[in-house]
């Protein structure tokens, strides 16, 4: 980010948005569905660089200029949601791999049809905290909260599209 204060200051703010988007976020973002922090520090740490990028975008470095709609503005979602869209769209293409489905993803115990879709799974039984919030007993338990018509689409992009809608719809 240092960089691009220094070489692009003087461009407009729709390249300084590309070269967030291409250099920056690209960055934070790789490995996001199976490397999702819980702890509130690492998520601060990785909200504070979008949240610079916002005020370097923009050219507002003031102190009372709100980063929500700063960011708003500028159609960034939070990091932390984009990386729940990415650990539900890779937990779909686990789910419709007969392979990995068989191996990972255990049955439920339970399907009840009244409050239930028809694809939810079992949850994995954990000893510990630090296991309960990795990969897959977290996106299990979003899996399952899902609505039936958004987890029947067989459609990558359709279903990470559908997803995204959710979760940013939610989050407001």
């Amino acid at each position: 980010l240092g960089y691009l204060r220094r070489n692009f200051y003087h461009v407009p703010s729709s390249f300084k948005l590309l070269l967030y988007k291409t250099l920056i976020r690209s960055k934070l973002e790789y490995a996001t569905p199976v490397w999702d922090p819980t702890h509130i520090n690492l998520i601060t740490a990785l909200e504070m660089v979008q949240n610079n990028s916002a005020r370097f975008i923009r050219a507002n470095y003031s102190r009372t200029a709100s980063i929500t709609s700063t960011k708003s503005d500028l159609f960034l979602p939070s990091l932390s949601l984009r990386r729940k869209v990415s650990r539900i769209a890779l937990f779909h293409k686990m789910y419709h791999h007969p392979a990995l489905r068989d191996r990972l993803i255990p049955q439920p115990f339970y399907v009840s049809h009244r409050t239930d879709h028809r694809h939810k799974v079992g949850l994995a039984s954990c000893n510990t905290m630090y296991f309960y919030q990795s990969f897959l007993p977290r996106t299990s338990r979003d899996w399952n909260g899902l609505p039936a018509d958004v987890v029947n689409i067989n459609h990558y992009e359709h279903f990470r599209n559908s997803v995204a809608n959710i979760v940013y719809s939610s989050s407001l």
